[in-house]
């Protein structure tokens, strides 16, 4: 059998640049490299006056030559990976880099030894070959950050130019450049939140001179916050850690918090699995076909971790913004799943209404042919209250009003309203308003003429179920009334 070597036409290059990278998604493949390399801090600069460069300094151990050659191989590597390394296909740094700039210069120090070298589309469409620019320090001292560069001990610069894809047709590359900063802060602040908040070996990054807060999607240390217990899921001999978390009702979240965008107005598109490898995170926003993307699941988020050894498995992309979960995971994940959904449906339904197995609610709903729909409760005790003292034909009256109410109740702005987590302002009536509203009860004799256990009848009608001191309340109509008897 005769074989032949084709080598790849340095169009390749060229064609590399097309793997969609967003600009966040391809900051975070480069400060992967950074943590890899054991940095404790990763500064990001940015020329957001021309849009000429976007460089990323780290604190990391550095590379030699023969290291830093190997890494802007295509597809190269730098030895065996560790099972911390946060590397995947041995293309991040290239097709990262190149998916946003022609020119990316790769500037490291190891032992005090400086090495710089480049990849530059238009050399090597003009030579026609691949070949890596060496360049001296006396051609890399002008590069942004350098002065920090060369001051430290160790560590990697590098530095993107000529950013073509980055910045398009834009005509104002600049302002165009900070405005995707913003975006890029907030991609960094999810992304690597877990190595933010560590308080040990904490990372530091700054970009343009503001250090990220750490985003933590399921707001851990929010007190309302709820969580399961961890689950391990065997895969293949593999142990998957899975947790969920059921955030807390907007009317339970701080100002900051709900000035967030995945707690505000985007809070349906956050739900779903949080997929982690080695702590960074991969994907999110995604229910894999287990549930649905819905308004009473919103609140519903699920940290899973997955190992390095079952990246081929859960088909991890290059850009590492993407996996899929196994069929095995998704069959064992169905069982653990449906108490945590429930747990963020409660969130949302008879919120404020203290526990009870039977609520006489003032509304009551019904299941439709088409639909549901709600309807007064004419039996709740407040409502029979009101009824039994009038005459017949304006009970009937007052009826026909509740039954028009209901309806025409807007469902849809509701809806809306509540797709928008715009807080539920529920207005608590006046201590006034309650007492008349006991004492109409009371005359109606329908509850017990004990208060005692008139208060354990009224624990379970609304609205009353949420009144705090309604034992206090009750023995005031109960034995005024009694004494004035």
């Amino acid at each position: 059998m005769n074989s032949e070597e084709v080598p790849p036409s340095v169009n390749l290059l060229q064609s590399m640049r097309s793997v969609g990278y967003s600009l966040g998604a391809a900051v975070a493949d480069l400060i992967d490299n950074s943590i890899t390399a054991g940095a404790h801090f990763v500064i990001l600069d940015a020329d957001v006056i021309e849009g000429k460069y976007l460089a990323i300094l780290d604190d990391g151990r550095g590379m030699t030559f023969e290291v830093a050659r190997e890494a802007l191989r295509l597809a190269g590597s730098v030895g065996d990976r560790e099972d911390s390394d946060l590397g995947r296909f041995g293309l991040g740094l290239k097709t990262a880099s190149l998916s946003q700039a022609r020119c990316l210069t790769v500037v490291s120090k190891r032992a005090g030894v400086v090495t710089a070298l480049r990849w530059d589309i238009n050399f090597v469409r003009a030579s026609g070959k691949w070949l890596l620019i060496v360049l001296d320090e006396t051609e890399v001292s002008n590069l942004p950050l350098w002065s920090e560069f060369d001051a430290q001990s160790a560590g990697t610069l590098v530095v993107w130019h000529d950013l073509d894809l980055l910045l398009g047709d834009t005509t104002q590359p600049g302002a165009f450049v900070a405005e995707q900063l913003s975006g890029v802060r907030s991609t960094l602040a999810l992304v690597f939140h877990r190595f933010l908040a560590r308080r040990r070996e904490r990372l530091s990054i700054t970009i343009n001179g503001v250090s990220l807060r750490p985003i933590d999607p399921f707001l851990s240390d929010n007190p309302k916050t709820q969580r399961t217990g961890p689950e391990a899921i065997d895969i293949g001999g593999v142990e998957v850690r899975v947790e969920g978390f059921t955030l807390p009702h907007p009317s339970g979240l701080t100002p900051e918090e709900l000035r967030r965008p995945d707690l505000g107005n985007d809070m349906r598109e956050a739900q779903g699995f949080y997929v982690y490898r080695n702590q960074r995170l991969i994907s999110h926003g995604h229910w894999y076909g287990l549930a649905r993307m819905n308004e009473l699941s919103k609140q519903t988020r699920v940290q899973v971790d997955v190992p390095p050894s079952l990246d081929a498995l859960w088909q991890l992309d290059i850009k590492k913004s993407q996996a899929l979960p196994p069929q095995s995971f998704k069959l064992r994940l169905r069982q653990l799943i449906d108490p945590i959904l429930d747990r963020g449906h409660r969130v949302h339904t008879f919120r404020g209404r203290r526990e009870s197995t039977e609520v006489a609610h003032v509304w009551r709903k019904l299941s439709t042919r088409d639909g549901f729909a709600y309807e007064v409760n004419l039996e709740s005790p407040f409502v029979g209250s009101v009824l039994s003292r009038l005459e017949a034909e304006d009970a009937e009256r007052v009826v026909d009003l509740l039954q028009t109410i209901a309806s025409t109740f807007p469902f849809m702005d509701a809806y809306v309203e509540v797709a928008t987590n715009a807080p539920v302002n529920t207005i608590q009536p006046e201590r006034e308003v309650i007492l008349a509203r006991l004492t109409v009860i009371h005359q109606s004799e329908i509850l017990s003429n004990d208060p005692a256990v008139a208060v354990t009848q009224l624990i379970a009608v609304e609205p009353f179920n949420t009144v705090d001191d309604l034992r206090t309340l009750v023995d005031l109509i109960w034995k005024g009334t009694n004494a004035a008897q």
